[in-house]
């Protein structure tokens, strides 16, 4: 069916779809025509009555014909659509509204695929539209060119592809994928980092290894993070499996007994002692981890390691566990103390403590002060430049050491692929534009920030005014979500501050003056506007192409990243 009028609205109509009766009454003559639409086949329609769940199309040949809507579709008299052909038997042809996004009013879709001589389906509509929407040429040669671009990446939305192109962004295959990641608010690098940190824990845990590979795979991950070689032993000393005393046996099931039969008081307990605990001691410590009970339970969980090993009581004495260590320091010598002993260890025991919880915690915080910057360490140039470098250093060594272990490994291989190729991509970013995340690590938490300097490093020198405007978003547990954008012309220095939660709301705002002074007591003239409401950002619309639009502030916030 040829169709060369078209006029195309898109919202709201990619519900369950239409049902085209071929024997409704005064459509007689459409019948040949409607067994001629193949599975697949797209065509247009335009709206030309709507009576309850009866509609008429109205075809560019002059026939119309009738169609029953089904429960979810929003059509309006005088709307034309594009509808896709999903089932036809002979007799009752089914079909669905095709979208292709947000356009409307534009005839000329179709004439520019058949002039170019592209097939006429989904992913070529929303390939013109994109093109169009972004001024670009629809021309035969640059439409061919582009679907050859299109084609490379099958699972991609073209819309994307189009988008990239526009921006100069390189067409990989990673690229791709962090773009659309970005455009899905899922590219934060602290939310990759906490993904790939719960993902070594449960590799080295993994029941496809053996007791040897996982006490290998531990001590090459610690050696890794923590900076010290820990060497592998020469000589392992095969040592049977003691049982307990009847004396320890006692002493457990009195200590579980002591807990009593209110569990849920012992758990308000701990979580309100865990926090008073934590304050006691500075972060990267036990104790600045850990509750004193987890500590405790931890502890227990090596000594049943320690009382199977000839020289028990040395031992004993030596694996004690203080809450002033440093989480680094601890790691380590456990990583040692299980590489020296690996083959007097039953599994059941080894995985009391690999899998332990606070071990995970431990490894994790490890991790984080590894790949997270403190605030203090913002005012020293190049903190995130060799952040990012370091990182993208250790990934690549990350991935070496779990392709040693491939039974246990592929999640970790992959979610370290992903940080690396995320880094990758921000770096390509500012080759064009000024941007970054900062994971920045405080005291019991760690926190996302993302940093957005409107400047096109194409050459402008900022805005048609002079001004420069940058957005940044923090999402912290207590103070929740924090978006605040700046724009500064000459000394003059405007912000406005959009802020989750009441409670941080009031707290700015009785408190502002303090920022304002010393900021006034620098020369600026400022203008701070607090607001309490949350703020969304789309980083492709707001940010990579705010240029395209005002050249100047941008308009919306988002960026709601969880940290």
């Amino acid at each position: 069916m040829q169709v060369s009028d078209l006029l195309v609205q898109y919202q709201n109509n990619l519900a369950s779809g239409s049902e085209i009766s071929t024997g409704t009454k005064g459509i007689e003559q459409l019948v040949e025509t409607a067994k001629q639409l193949k599975v697949g086949n797209i065509f247009e329609g335009t709206i030309n009555s709507i009576k309850g769940n009866q509609i008429i199309l109205g075809l560019s040949s002059g026939q119309n014909i009738t169609a029953r809507l089904d429960a979810g579709i929003n059509l309006t008299k005088g709307q034309s659509v594009f509808f896709q052909v999903k089932s036809n038997d002979g007799t009752q042809v089914q079909i669905k509204p095709v979208s292709t996004g947000a356009a409307s009013g534009n005839p000329t879709l179709m004439r520019a695929l058949d002039a170019a001589t592209l097939p006429l389906n989904e992913r070529n509509l929303n390939m013109v539209n994109a093109m169009m929407k972004e001024q670009m040429s629809i021309g035969a040669k640059n439409l061919q060119d582009m679907s050859r671009q299109v084609l490379q990446f099958p699972g991609a939305d073209p819309a994307s592809i189009v988008e990239m192109k526009k921006l100069d962004i390189p067409l990989t295959q990673s690229n791709v994928t962090q773009y659309e990641n970005y455009k899905a608010d899922a590219g934060e690098v602290l939310k990759q980092v906490q993904q790939l940190t719960e993902e070594l824990p449960a590799a080295i845990t993994s029941p496809e290894i053996k007791i040897q590979e996982s006490v290998e795979y531990n001590r090459q991950l610690v050696s890794f993070f923590s900076g010290e070689e820990i060497e592998v032993p020469s000589v392992q000393v095969m040592v049977p499996e003691v049982n307990m005393t009847d004396g320890a046996e006692d002493m457990i099931l009195q200590d579980g007994a002591n807990q009593g039969s209110r569990p849920e008081l012992q758990e308000i307990k701990q979580e309100m002692s865990q926090a008073k605990d934590m304050a006691e001691y500075p972060d990267g410590t036990l104790g600045g981890t850990l509750s004193k009970t987890e500590i405790s339970d931890f502890e227990k969980n090596i000594m049943e390691i320690v009382q199977d090993l000839p020289g028990g009581e040395a031992k004993k004495e030596a694996m004690k566990l203080l809450p002033d260590m440093a989480i680094k320091d601890t790691l380590v010598k456990l990583a040692n103390f299980l590489s020296e002993n690996a083959a007097g260890i039953s599994r059941d025991k080894l995985m009391g403590v690999l899998g332990h919880k606070s071990y995970k915690q431990m490894l994790n915080q490890m991790i984080a002060r590894e790949w997270t910057i403190a605030p203090e360490e913002l005012k020293q140039e190049h903190t995130v430049r060799d952040l990012y470098r370091k990182m993208e250093m250790q990934l690549q060594s990350l991935q070496d050491i779990a392709s040693k272990f491939p039974k246990s490994s592929e999640t970790v291989s992959q979610a370290a692929k992903n940080l690396s190729q995320n880094i990758e991509f921000m770096n390509q970013i500012n080759q064009t534009y000024t941007y970054v995340q900062m994971p920045i690590r405080f005291h019991g938490e760690n926190a996302n920030s993302e940093l957005y300097v409107y400047r096109n490093n194409r050459g402008d020198k900022g805005a048609e005014d002079g001004s420069y405007s940058a957005f940044l978003h923090f999402d912290m547990e207590y103070l929740g979500g924090m978006d605040i954008s700046v724009k500064m012309q000459n000394k003059n220095v405007t912000t406005n501050w959009y802020l989750d939660s009441k409670d941080t709301f009031d707290i700015l705002s009785e408190n502002m003056h303090l920022l304002t002074e010393k900021l006034e007591a620098k020369g600026y003239s400022c203008d701070m506007k607090l607001e309490n409401a949350s703020k969304k950002v789309n980083f492709v619309e707001d940010f990579l192409k705010a240029d395209e639009k005002t050249g100047g502030e941008v308009h919306r916030y988002s960026f709601d990243v969880r940290a």
